[in-house]
């Protein structure tokens, strides 16, 4: 794979940073979720890019290679909050998730915010735990159905 550049995330982007967390989302090892709550998770297309924009995030970035975004991730920094973080299939395990979480984490510092906390689901637990992050609860995540996912909450202190 070619360098990962990390950018800002334009409204032009959402589209592109959509597919990448629905695709991300259905492709999660159902040992950890059923389909139905996968689908729910990665919902309607149209409300995907209705969410992204209106959220609460005051930063969002993407990861690229070749011009093609293969991850987003977001910061609501006044919350400390690691609000996401999604790598599209073709592109884990090259280290795009990592560039993700580093250059949020450096603009949180940057921004004053003595830590971050995530609500990670349950199958990406391992990953932040290898980002430096700490379990503090596990927990359930309420979908709009009603239905319950698992998520753990992690911390990571900055030093």
């Amino acid at each position: 794979m070619s360098k990962i550049h990390i950018r800002p995330a334009t409204i032009g982007d959402a589209v592109n940073i959509a597919a990448v967390r629905s695709d991300a989302i259905l492709s999660v090892d159902k040992t950890y979720y059923e389909s139905a709550v996968l689908s729910e998770w990665a919902g309607a297309a149209e409300d995907r890019v209705k969410t992204l924009l209106s959220n609460s995030a005051d930063i969002r970035i993407v990861a690229e290679a070749e011009g093609k975004i293969l991850g987003y991730g977001e910061l609501v920094t006044s919350q400390n909050l690691l609000g996401a973080c999604y790598v599209s299939p073709q592109a884990k395990g090259e280290g795009v998730g990592k560039a993700i979480v580093k250059e949020l984490e450096r603009i949180a510092r940057e921004k004053g915010c003595p830590y971050l906390r995530t609500e990670s689901s349950a199958n990406a637990e391992e990953f932040y735990i290898r980002c430096g992050y700490e379990v503090l609860v596990r927990a359930k995540h309420g979908l709009r159905s009603g239905a319950v996912m698992d998520c753990v909450v992690m911390k990571k202190k900055f030093e």
